[in-house]
């Protein structure tokens, strides 16, 4: 097998052995299947017949989601990344119509459309699929087969304004019927997503939307992979299967052009690492596979492919459906959410999303108070999301100032993007050029606003050093991006050195090595993450194999009622380790330092940085 090469078997294929530590499994169906695609609401009269090229592309591109999911690039932490982030792939996979998956068309058009989307290398070994299961099994059904329904366009709708605004102009600017297929890959994303399709069935009645929910998970001890490059291909996959069985050779994904063309806003991104989901050479290669599969024209859409995102926000007022703007979603952490906070305001599109609200004059349908940090004024404590934050305003100023010339010389990559058009080169450049450019004018605009908003905070110092106001104008002032990280510091302490902790035998307070003494409900938490932290010392495990405590049971542990309340008393926590530190004259630890936590894996004590000692061994101050 080839250096780094990944094989993965799919089904129950025999006379293979995955490479030791390399190799993978995957199942659809059989005795132990760890791969799950569940289809709602389609008809039994639909599913009639269902051919076996819509069947066998519904497995295809759900064991590459699976693959693409279950195998890591690295980690966060490698260094490495033209080793550890480009992945190849071998697929071992049984189809019903090998010939058909094997022929040059449509495995060269399989192979070069993933390479382009997740950055990897693939290769494909189709052979025959011994006594298949019927396609039926991949769907469950509503009580009632006479749907009757026609529908004029298949909308992908994942949730999010782009979708919900393009579903609009289906509906009421077209007057069309839409079905509308949904990626559900979490219980939180469904719930949004069912609660619009509600409220527009109230007001465009049931007759007009039928909406297909599709849900493909993983057994969760093989999901390590978070970035998800081949999604939406298996989301263009679902849409074109439910396309065909509805008898239509056409779907329609809506999302503003700056999203669909990423261009990167820093060097650091590179590669995969700026996602493709909806890119036009994407579109292209989803369009070339689905027509040579399925052996007829097939069209993949993008109607707002020249729109920004304010554009599209302002779209959704213009049509009166402002009020839906607060139940759409945008944020990638979907882990995260609550329902106070239903945005991080944190991550890239959070970004892009209360920029585009707040230039279309829709902040009044967008609460603040739901983005966990606020986009102007709220501290960034970790370092990727300073650099993220502040390289999306720098990117835009510089676009705001540049001649086409140095555009298209700064992004060269606009080149593959003219050539997916089937316009002139010269007015797809000139349209690319003109969509960055209204978005860099708002972008710009709406930060001096802010500026002009907070200029008292800015005389006065009270703004927070890493809020974005504070990282851009300490960029243009020539200063370090991170101010705080400049302050002063006793001479004698490293920002990496042990924090050592001492717990009393009463277990009502945690003393702090030369610091001084934590009580109440910040002592309770680190006492609950104590017990797990000793026993790993106990056990000698090496630092990444220490537990976290689930959210939940550390809930029951503190008696704190909810996750968000929970989430509260962590931030307050941190916060009282900051200021203890404050206190002795020593510089606050990093957000981390002590309390370690994982979306998915809950909470710790930092392994790496932090010591149980007894009370005897801790300086009190």
């Amino acid at each position: 097998m080839p250096r780094n090469e990944r094989l993965v078997i799919c089904g129950d294929v025999e006379g293979l052995q995955e490479s030791e530590g390399t190799g993978l499994r995957l199942n659809l169906h059989g005795s132990s299947p760890n791969v799950r695609l569940r289809i709602s609401d389609v008809s039994k009269r639909l599913l009639a017949n269902i051919p076996d090229d819509l069947v066998d592309l519904l497995e295809v591109a759900s064991y590459i989601y699976a693959a693409d999911s279950a195998l890591s690039r690295g980690g966060k932490t490698d260094a490495r990344m033209g080793a550890h982030w480009r992945r190849n792939f071998r697929f071992v996979i049984p189809v019903r119509l090998p010939d058909l998956w094997s022929s040059k068309p449509v495995s060269s058009a399989l192979v070069e459309t993933l390479s382009f989307l997740s950055d990897d290398e693939y290769e494909f070994e189709f052979q025959p699929l011994d006594n298949p299961p019927l396609g039926e099994v991949y769907f469950e059904l509503p009580d009632s087969d006479a749907t009757g329904f026609r529908p004029d366009e298949i909308v992908m709708f994942s949730g999010g304004l782009d979708s919900l605004a393009g579903t609009i102009e289906e509906l009421a600017v077209h007057n069309k019927n839409v079905v509308l297929v949904s990626h559900r890959s979490a219980t939180k994303i469904s719930g949004v997503q069912q609660r619009l399709v509600d409220q527009l069935h109230c007001r465009f009645g049931t007759n007009r939307i039928f909406h297909v929910p599709v849900w493909v998970t993983l057994d969760g001890t093989i999901s390590n992979e978070s970035t998800h490059r081949t999604r939406s291909f298996l989301f263009a996959a679902l849409g074109a299967v439910t396309a065909r069985l509805f008898d239509r050779n056409r779907v329609r994904f809506f999302e503003n052009g700056v999203v669909s063309l990423n261009l990167p806003p820093v060097g650091q991104v590179v590669g995969a690492r700026a996602t493709r989901t909806t890119h036009p050479q994407a579109i292209a290669g989803f369009r070339r596979v689905f027509s040579e599969v399925l052996r007829r024209p097939f069209d993949i859409g993008n109607p707002f492919a020249w729109l920004t995102k304010s554009e599209v926000v302002e779209r959704i007022s213009a049509n009166g459906f402002g009020g839906l703007i607060r139940d759409t979603r945008s944020c990638t952490r979907v882990h995260d959410m609550t329902r106070l906070h239903t945005h991080c305001g944190r991550c890239s599109q959070c970004i892009d999303r209360r920029f585009a609200v707040l230039a279309a004059g829709q902040e009044h349908e967008d609460p603040a108070e739901a983005y966990k940090v606020d986009l102007f004024t709220g501290e960034r404590e970790v370092e990727p999301e300073r650099e993220m934050a502040l390289a999306y305003v720098r990117s835009t100023t510089a676009i705001r100032d540049m001649s086409d010339i140095a555009f298209f010389t700064r992004y060269g990559e606009t080149s593959r993007i003219v050539a997916s058009f089937p316009e002139q080169a010269n007015t797809v450049a000139s349209r690319i050029f003109d969509l960055h450019k209204r978005h860099a004018s708002v972008v710009c605009h709406m930060f001096d606003e802010a500026v002009s908003t907070n200029a008292s905070g800015l005389r006065e110092g009270i703004l927070p050093s890493t809020c974005l106001i504070s990282l851009v104008i300490g960029h243009r002032q020539g200063e370090a991006a991170y101010p705080e990280r400049c302050s002063a510091r006793e001479p004698d302490v490293k920002p990496d050195r042990e924090i050592r902790i001492g717990i009393p035998e009463n277990n009502k307070s945690v003393i702090f090595d030369r610091w001084g003494r934590l009580t109440g409900a910040s002592a309770k938490f680190l006492i609950a993450l104590a017990g797990p932290h000793e026993k790993a010392v106990k056990e000698k495990r090496a630092p990444e194999r220490y537990s976290f405590t689930k959210t939940w049971d550390l809930v029951d542990a503190v008696g704190a009622g909810t996750d968000e309340t929970l989430r509260r008393r962590v931030n307050r926590c941190r916060k009282a380790i900051g200021v203890l530190a404050k206190t002795a004259g020593e510089s606050p630890p990093s957000l981390d330092a002590v309390i370690e936590n994982d979306p998915r894996r809950g909470y710790r004590l930092n392994p790496t940085s932090v010591r149980l000692v007894s009370t005897t061994e801790v300086a009190k101050v």
